[in-house]
């Protein structure tokens, strides 16, 4: 079974106090069973922190438990406020704060928001605590000190680049901002300065880190490049954004598994295509296990996970799957009809949701209805990817449901690739590497193992996958390309609506999405996205308040 003593070690001192608190309480929490000044100067001692650190990843402060209200995963901020997920559950009032989010009425008072951004502050002054013990340890003392302080900076930066692309702004504290004065650091909305203090973070880290990490599951030199490659993508950077994924790219410790399915299973979690993730585990001596309660909720129904059925695929997802008679996708004609038996469809449509009729990994039975919960309001489909099979023994059955020691990848080989070719789209510098990156995904997907049928006699469904031509792979048609691939590739991965927002076109894809799901699903009816207002959410009001002035809301807002 899966352990992670990662995870375990002195875990006591990852647990801190949440209720009531503002960022100088998070940032200067002291730890329960917290070390003295001369026990953090051991080796022992700064592994304790930095193992704390890391377990802030998970963003399960102030309760592992109730994690879903601030998904490291995103599943809510990313995709439910997307054309990719409806919220799912038990109808519109069952958190209706995530409701609020997926119409687009946005208050500063959602407590949701408050937990993402206390969840955030909490990881990173665990990070500062660690980055200031470092600062005062000696190589003598702590021989992997400078390795440590580039884990510190790639993960302070990852917890930043969050904070930047939900809120559009934040108060930058570091390990040297200590006591009172973190109450006079003001929040920013200099985008500028923002994205220099997380490049500052990934280029430390870039200096720091080794090639291979010693360490199961902690990072390495390439992912501060692909974090720093992911930074450079949001800003439009894109020839230095290329520079970074090639250093990835050509570092040959990685590549693409062979089959899209092990992408998404227990064993293969440290393989080639994972530069870094979220490590989970059950059966680590704790009562749970190290699981991903961030999506706690997400489960179906259905036999063996019994859950409550959120983050459900919407149909305009589902139909993005449909391909031509080339097996390619429809850009323009996808969302006019939905998915019939008889459509040819892309083969990682089946891998990505659950479908009726529809074999559910190496469950003996099909999908069904007796799986949904709320089919009236939020339609027949399932997240399918991230669920591990029902006879796996790497999943516990029951409570918590769904729950499993699968990790939640943070940053794939296939990320570096996509944004790659995407850089070298928007840049115009070389529209056939692009071409040549987006088809190697394709073909993966096309070489993959397809859904069978229960009596093994074929395909579940009429799946077909082709390749970009050369011909006709005009800049205009390679975008449309490389935005439907990672819709596909990535989907119910959290990264939909940071997509459309960093490419500015979420409103008037968000808005062109209500009004065609109106009809299916009422509660859109009155659903609008307001262009340069809703990219980015507000910042929380009892931040604002407790503030005492110090923080400012977006004027937006």
């Amino acid at each position: 079974m899966k352990t992670k003593n990662i995870w375990t070690f002195l875990i006591v001192l990852s647990t801190l106090a949440f209720n009531g608190c503002n960022e100088e309480e998070f940032l200067n929490v002291q730890p329960k069973g917290a070390l003295s000044g001369d026990q953090l100067q051991t080796p022992e001692g700064v592994n304790a922190l930095v193992t704390s650190a890391y377990a802030g990843l998970s963003l399960n402060a102030p309760d592992p438990g109730s994690a879903f209200f601030q998904p490291a995963s995103n599943w809510s901020f990313g995709d439910v406020r997307s054309d990719d997920a409806y919220k799912g559950g038990g109808g519109v009032g069952d958190i209706s704060e995530y409701h609020d989010l997926e119409i687009g009425n946005i208050r500063a008072d959602n407590f949701t928001l408050q937990r993402k951004w206390n969840s955030l502050y909490i990881a990173i002054g665990r990070c500062n605590r660690a980055l200031a013990a470092l600062n005062d340890a000696t190589l003598e003392e702590v021989p992997e000190k400078e390795t440590h302080i580039g884990e510190m900076r790639l993960l302070r930066g990852h917890f930043y680049f969050d904070l930047l692309k939900n809120f559009g702004s934040f108060a930058y504290i570091d390990e040297t901002i200590k006591g009172e004065a973190i109450e006079e650091v003001s929040n920013s909305f200099d985008k500028d300065e923002l994205w220099g203090y997380i490049e500052d973070d990934f280029g430390a880290a870039i200096e720091k880190l080794p090639e291979t990490s010693s360490h199961l599951g902690r990072v390495n030199v390439f992912a501060a490049h692909a974090y720093l490659c992911k930074a450079y993508m949001f800003q439009e950077k894109w020839d230095d954004a290329i520079t970074e994924a090639d250093a990835v790219i050509n570092s040959g410790q990685y590549s693409l598994f062979s089959d899209f399915t092990q992408l998404w299973d227990v064993e293969s979690e440290h393989g080639s295509e994972m530069i870094f993730s979220i490590e989970h585990s059950i059966d680590d001596g704790s009562e749970y296990g190290n699981i991903n309660w961030g999506n706690l909720l997400n489960a179906p129904r259905g036999p063996a996970y019994n859950g409550d059925g959120f983050h459900r695929p919407s149909q305009n997802l589902v139909n993005a799957y449909r391909v031509d008679e080339n097996g390619l996708p429809l850009f323009d004609s996808f969302n006019e009809q939905d998915v019939i038996p008889s459509d040819p469809i892309d083969p990682r449509l089946d891998h990505t949701i659950g479908r009726l009729g529809i074999p559910w990994k190496s469950f003996d039975k099909p999908y069904d209805e007796s799986w949904l919960r709320n089919i009236q309001e939020y339609g027949p489909y399932s997240p399918k990817k991230y669920l591990v099979d029902p006879n796996s023994p790497y999943m516990i059955s029951g409570w918590p449901w769904g729950a499993s020691a699968l990790n939640w990848a943070l940053i794939k080989y296939s990320d570096v690739m996509l944004w790659k070719a995407e850089a070298l789209i928007e840049s115009g510098s070389d529209l056939e590497e692009a071409r040549n990156l987006i088809n190697k995904i394709r073909e993966r997907a096309k070489n993959s193992t397809y859904v069978q049928k229960l009596d093994g006699s074929g395909p579940a469904a009429n799946y077909n996958i082709g390749l970009y031509p050369a011909a006709n792979w005009t800049q205009a048609y390679a975008r449309k390309a490389l935005r439907t691939e990672r819709r596909l590739e990535l989907a119910l991965e959290g990264h939909r609506f940071y997509d459309l927002a960093r490419w500015e076109v979420a409103a008037e894809v968000l808005n062109s999405y209500f009004s065609g799901e109106a009809s299916k699903r009422s509660y859109y009816s009155n659903a609008n996205f307001v262009k340069n207002k809703h990219e980015y959410l507000p910042i929380p009001q009892d931040e604002i308040d407790r503030s005492g002035g110090v923080y400012s809301q977006s004027p937006l807002y």
